[in-house]
């Protein structure tokens, strides 16, 4: 594994190792546990590469009952500070099979299924070259539920689509969902605390590697987060 100890900018020479002129990056952000900082981190490095993005940066919060990225940049000091958060547009990457399904399927009173691509939106930040993910959770039904899983043909599309995906996975506690979409990143990083037990660090990458994962390092995140000001928290 690579360490990388000492900045994001540092995950940047990695990234431009793994991407080439046709083909974009899937990375994976995972956490050893809660307030490691993993959305911090992964939102830090979108911001990093996106200036540079020809064709963008595509930022997933798997954590789709929260919606912490969408909630953060839209709100009010947010988006005076990087611009209004745009209408959606579809997550599909064209006929590929979704990461994420919905059970049981939605049947509306005409008899029409509610797909499973309703469900999920990316939405422009500002002008920037930034798109964010947006669950629609609120349209889940009584005994509806979501589930991810591995879809390989999903992301060589989105390869060919966007310069870098960034996966903001929930840590293991919360669910397996970042299990389910490892394999099929080109690297996982994980993010833990500078003084996390050593042995937690390697019982998730055993895990992520047991799923087929390859894990590029470790970013010790030392960095404290900014209160509860979303647009402090959206700046870092």
């Amino acid at each position: 594994m690579i360490d990388l100890r000492r900045e994001l900018t540092g995950l940047c020479q990695i990234y431009k190792q793994l991407a080439s002129r046709r083909h974009g990056v899937v990375l994976q952000f995972m956490g050893v546990r809660s307030g490691a900082g993993v959305s911090t981190c992964a939102r830090a490095f979108a911001r990093i590469v996106a200036p540079r993005a020809r064709r963008g940066v595509w930022l997933f919060d798997l954590d789709f009952y929260a919606n912490a990225h969408y909630d953060m940049l839209s709100s009010p000091k947010a988006q005076a500070l990087y611009g209004a958060v745009g209408p959606a547009r579809s997550a599909a990457m064209q006929d590929a099979p979704l990461f994420w399904r919905i059970h049981p399927e939605l049947v509306r009173e005409d008899g029409r299924k509610a797909g499973d691509r309703y469900y999920l939106s990316m939405h422009q930040v500002g002008t920037h070259s930034l798109y964010i993910s947006h669950f629609r959770h609120d349209l889940l039904r009584a005994k509806q539920h979501v589930h991810i899983r591995p879809a390989k043909a999903y992301w060589a599309q989105m390869r060919n689509s966007v310069d870098l995906a960034i996966i903001d996975a929930p840590i293991l506690s919360r669910g397996h969902s970042g299990l389910a979409t490892a394999p099929d990143a080109d690297g996982v990083v994980i993010v833990a605390h500078p003084h996390e037990n050593p042995a937690q660090i390697r019982n998730l990458r055993q895990h992520i590697e047991g799923r087929g994962g390859r894990c590029l390092g470790v970013i010790y995140n030392d960095a404290p987060l900014a209160g509860s000001d979303p647009a402090a928290q959206a700046a870092q």
